[in-house]
């Protein structure tokens, strides 16, 4: 792609964000795209520029102003903003703010991110004063797997889905993650019960495969009370037990179609968490309709 025309594209779809080419550059490898997802506008980028810079004309030249989540796919980015500077590797993420100067770097080497555009007013309305923009989170970080998993469904995946959408989880997964002092997941800061038990089982999820796997263990992590949590997954017309057990199951009949590592359907309860192989079994019968053995020879064949 001719560099006039990326560049062109970026600033239709980020605002006056201008693209630096190398010495002698031309053409880019790469695109802009542009999808909605949760009701966001989300920007897909690739390029190998110099860097990408944000100035004060052109914060001055924009009316609407964002927060951006910026997710790196491939590649790093090294991006100088409000007097810090961070490198961001793949599959961490970074808060950029559209109305300071910034500069992202790539030294002439392919990358690839996206970044999801949160109205900065409505995003900055219940956050903390103390919220790390500037900041990356990187897997280290308790929250890194929540946000992770809310964008697990992959670039592909998240383009299809229906730009419909209600961004209120997301803007409370952001605030949480990026505010200092937060060793675990603070689901008390939740803005509604419902975003509460979607932050719980995506714990839970990420966690199938630990026997000790339990309503306090859960509760504990998320730092409300296991009454609480019990109440958000009633009202969800489940249970702690019920739904752990349900997603379990899922993931020893994913093994046992796709392998998952393994061929051997103990291996497969265990790497799901289930330490009861006659539990199991019962389980799955009732929720398949056959023994694992069964629906192991249906699914390899």
């Amino acid at each position: 792609m001719h560099f006039e025309d990326w560049d062109a594209r970026l600033r239709t779809t980020c605002g006056n964000y201008y693209g630096v080419p190398g010495t002698r550059q031309r053409e880019v490898k790469g695109y802009v795209r542009s999808f909605a997802f949760h009701g966001l506008d989300v920007a897909d980028f690739a390029c190998d520029l110099d860097q990408i810079i944000r100035t004060r004309k052109g914060i001055q030249q924009d009316d609407s102003e964002y927060i951006f989540l910026v997710v790196q796919i491939k590649g790093q980015s090294r991006i100088d903003h409000r007097g810090r500077h961070e490198t961001l590797d793949p599959g961490e993420f970074y808060l950029l703010d559209s109305t300071r100067e910034a500069s992202i770097g790539y030294g002439g080497r392919e990358a690839q991110f996206i970044s999801v555009h949160m109205p900065r007013g409505s995003f900055l309305l219940e956050a903390d004063n103390q919220l790390r923009i500037g900041h990356k989170l990187d897997a280290h970080h308790p929250m890194h797997a929540p946000m992770r998993g809310f964008f697990s469904a992959g670039r592909t995946a998240m383009a299809e889905q229906k730009t419909r959408g209600d961004p209120r989880l997301l803007y409370d997964l952001t605030r949480i993650a990026f505010t200092p002092g937060n060793h675990g997941i603070d689901a008390s800061r939740a803005s509604s019960a419902e975003n509460r038990c979607e932050m719980a089982v995506t714990l839970m999820e990420r966690n199938l495969h630990r026997p000790d796997m339990s309503l306090g263990w859960l509760a504990r992590r998320l730092n409300i009370s296991e009454r609480q949590l019990q109440r958000d997954f009633l009202a969800r017309g489940t249970s702690f037990v019920r739904l752990l057990r349900e997603k379990r199951l899922r993931l020893v009949a994913e093994f046992l179609r796709v392998g998952g590592g393994t061929d051997s359907i103990t291996d497969a309860a265990l790497g799901a968490g289930f330490n009861d192989i006659s539990n199991f079994n019962r389980s799955f019968k009732s929720r398949y309709g056959c023994a694992p053995s069964d629906y192991l020879r249906q699914h390899r064949n």
